[in-house]
Order: structure tokens, then sequence, then C-alpha cells
């Protein structure tokens, strides 16, 4: 049996529509391209909002 990661890896996006900065959405790095997590990002910017992606990770359960 192969050993299980502790913890996934992936990318957040973080919005900022003028009251502080706030985890919009979670990508799972194996799931999702960099490319499409740019392109959620830039719908967010259209719409008014400031934008950071940021990596994350989290416990694999």
């Amino acid at each position: 049996m192969a050993k299980k990661n502790k913890y996934c890896y992936g990318w957040a996006i973080w919005t900022n529509w003028g009251s502080g900065w706030e985890k919009e959405c979670v990508y799972d790095k194996k799931e999702t391209s960099y490319s499409q997590v740019k392109k959620d990002a830039a719908e967010y910017r259209v719409a008014g909002a400031q934008t950071r992606i940021t990596n994350t990770r989290w416990l694999n359960d």
C-alpha cells in the first residue's frame, strides 16, 4: 500500500471588495491548472474586486 501524503497542495484566490481580504475559493493542484486559476481570478477583477493568488495546503483526510 502506497503512503498517503499528509498534505494536499493548491492555490487560493483572495478577493478584496473594499472591506478586507477574504478567501474566495481554493483549487487542488492535482485537478486544476494554474492558467485556469488565473482566468477565474480575472473574472473577479472584471467584477470590480482586487485579487491575489496564493499557494496553500490543507490536511489530506
